[in-house]
């Protein structure tokens, strides 16, 4: 029964990163605009809600090299799947 609390607020994250990005999209298709930040960074707090999720150990401060390198890989692949997002919502923005 550990970590039961902590897992609550990631799966609340996950959730959140979701709704934000359904509501980018469906602001996309019915207005043609969407916000940039949430199409770049809510990919990235579900990525991290998810690694959370599965590992509720990991979070706070790192405290050894391995814990700190775990966390940079985990935050460059939120990042990448931000920009995928951000890249299927406006491939015109990065031909330009």
């Amino acid at each position: 029964m550990h970590y039961v609390k902590p897992r609550l607020l990631y799966l609340g994250l996950i959730v959140v990163s979701i709704g934000l990005v359904y509501y980018n999209w469906h602001d996309l298709l019915l207005t043609h605009k969407y916000s940039m930040k949430i199409a770049a960074f809510a990919p990235l707090c579900g990525v991290g809600g998810l690694f959370l999720l599965a590992f509720p150990t990991m979070a706070g401060k790192p405290n050894t090299t391995r814990d700190k390198t775990i966390g940079v890989i985990v935050f460059a692949i939120g990042l990448v799947a931000g920009l995928v997002n951000w890249y299927l919502m406006d491939p015109g923005f990065f031909v330009r």
